[in-house]
């Protein structure tokens, strides 16, 4: 029987391409087959390459697995931006990507999937990516107002707020409920500190 070809025949230019090509396997894969029972051999098999080569392109199994369900939500992070960009503020703009997550998570069948595994949020791990610093300084219009470590420090208080809200909602609240309990806490803690610091 011939040996199959790496790729399938058809390897990457580069290698954003090859993330685009693995993670697009690994999003059939977890539409086909769910968060559950998805693994890295699938991907590996079906795109025709090694565990090994798919380890060079992803730093483990959860970043794959994790942003191929991001992949499959169809936008999710695009249209969370987009909701708190229609907020006046940086701090209220920061709070409504909380109040996106607690609404849209649950609905979600690939995000949902991931946040019912027991390492939910991993709050560490989402802390050491850049993206959550660019996020934050672009929803204040490129001035924080807060340096690096104070957005961490705010960004982890953000994460768990949400981390707490997603594992138990508590009593029922109208989005606009919800709303109004997180910006009334939250906003008047980032403005202070935004404050102090300017």
């Amino acid at each position: 029987m011939p040996r199959r070809k790496a790729w399938n025949g058809s390897p990457p230019q580069s290698p954003a391409e090859a993330r685009r090509i693995l993670l697009g396997v690994a999003r059939d894969c977890v539409e086909q087959l769910g968060m559950a029972k998805a693994g890295l051999s699938d991907v590996a098999q079906i795109a025709g390459v090694t565990r090994q080569t798919v380890y060079r392109y992803f730093d483990d199994v959860d970043d794959l697995f994790r942003s191929a369900a991001v992949l499959a939500s169809g936008g999710f992070h695009e249209r969370m931006r987009a909701a708190a960009l229609r907020r006046p503020t940086p701090a209220e703009r920061m709070v409504e990507c909380v109040v996106f997550c607690i609404r849209e998570i649950p609905r979600d069948p690939h995000l949902s999937a991931l946040s019912s595994q027991s390492d939910q949020l991993d709050i560490s791990t989402v802390l050491q990516l850049s993206f959550v610093q660019e996020e934050m300084v672009a929803m204040a219009d490129g001035d924080p107002g807060l340096d690096e470590r104070e957005r961490d420090e705010l960004a982890e208080i953000l994460l768990r707020t949400l981390h707490s809200f997603l594992v138990d909602p508590g009593e029922e609240r109208s989005e606009d409920e919800l709303r109004g309990l997180l910006v009334g806490w939250l906003v008047p803690m980032i403005d202070a500190r935004r404050s102090s610091v300017g």
